[in-house]
């Protein structure tokens, strides 16, 4: 089966040129590989190279290896279904550039306690759940509209993600933000970048002052996957039709699931579990890695 290799970068930081696409098809070539033809998606920006031959982890160590010190991202695929109907996206660090936990915990003073639980739970050293609720303790008293607006101050949006979102439901598919992080986030996020679906924990609130406990069910990276597999029978799609994204490891189980998991400027530890990786690009490089030009985007 024909597998499809996708450079990707940032082209402020590396534009892309024709002659390292020439040179990554020549080193293909040298490795067995035939009916090998590129083909550009974004000037400076993106380019695939589609061809046979050779296996795919023979065809990224080469890779890999040769573009070692390019900032540019590399990725293989099967050829096939490469367009998806879903797209479930994580919040923090993913669609937004932020973790809004630890924003909240500056505005507080209670950065350093929260941003260490966060860094663990990330890294997979504490589990989720644990991490979550451990954090949630230290905003206990906070008037919950002073938390809002304290994570809107700082809210930044990924380069991408309005473009990734508008795109793919211009071609159809359903969207999700599936996030670990509160509802009363995630249903703003959702607004503003016209999610279809949003799932996020919630914080318990009496009199508009957080307790410091969450309302069941917990959005842990369990609940993200079936969520993924619950979203599938409601559209009665296949999860290879699904597209999956995040960067922490309570994204794992999610990315495992999804037909196409890319982590996104990922944890150590997620990069051991997926085979995707956007580092250098920004959210459009998912569009590229599902064969979307530059010309077909919807900004």
């Amino acid at each position: 089966m024909a597998l499809v290799l996708t450079l990707t970068s940032d082209r402020l930081i590396y534009k892309l040129h024709p002659e390292l696409v020439h040179q990554v098809e020549q080193l293909l070539f040298s490795k067995g590989a035939t009916n090998c033809s590129n083909c550009w998606l974004a000037q400076g920006m993106a380019a695939e190279i589609t061809f046979d031959g050779i296996p795919r982890d023979v065809t990224l160590e080469s890779v890999e290896l040769f573009l070692e010190k390019v900032p540019v991202d590399k990725n293989i695929q099967k050829n096939v279904n490469r367009r998806k109907k879903m797209l479930l996206a994580d919040m923090d660090s993913t669609i937004l550039q932020i973790e809004t936990l630890d924003e909240i915990g500056h505005a507080i003073g209670k950065a350093r306690e929260i941003a260490e639980i966060t860094e663990k739970a990330m890294n997979g050293d504490i589990d989720f759940e644990t991490a979550l609720r451990n954090r949630v303790k230290l905003l206990a008293g906070l008037n919950i509209n002073q938390l809002i607006e304290f994570a809107l101050e700082k809210l930044v949006i990924t380069q991408g993600a309005s473009t990734l979102v508008k795109t793919m439901r211009a071609h159809g598919a359903a969207t999700a933000l599936v996030s670990g992080g509160f509802t009363v986030i995630t249903e703003i996020i959702k607004e503003k970048l016209n999610f279809d679906l949003c799932y996020g924990n919630t914080l318990a609130v009496n009199s508009s002052i957080v307790t410091g406990n969450l309302k069941p069910p917990i959005i842990d990276g369990d609940v993200k996957a079936a969520i993924l597999d619950r979203e599938c029978e409601k559209l009665k799609i296949s999860k290879n039709d699904t597209l999956a994204v995040g960067d922490g490891a309570n994204d794992i189980p999610m990315l495992a699931e999804a037909g196409l998991g890319v982590g996104f400027r990922p944890k150590p530890l997620v990069k051991q579990h997926v085979s995707n990786i956007i580092e250098h690009c920004d959210l459009r490089g998912i569009l590229f890695l599902q064969g979307f030009a530059e010309s077909e985007f919807i900004t």
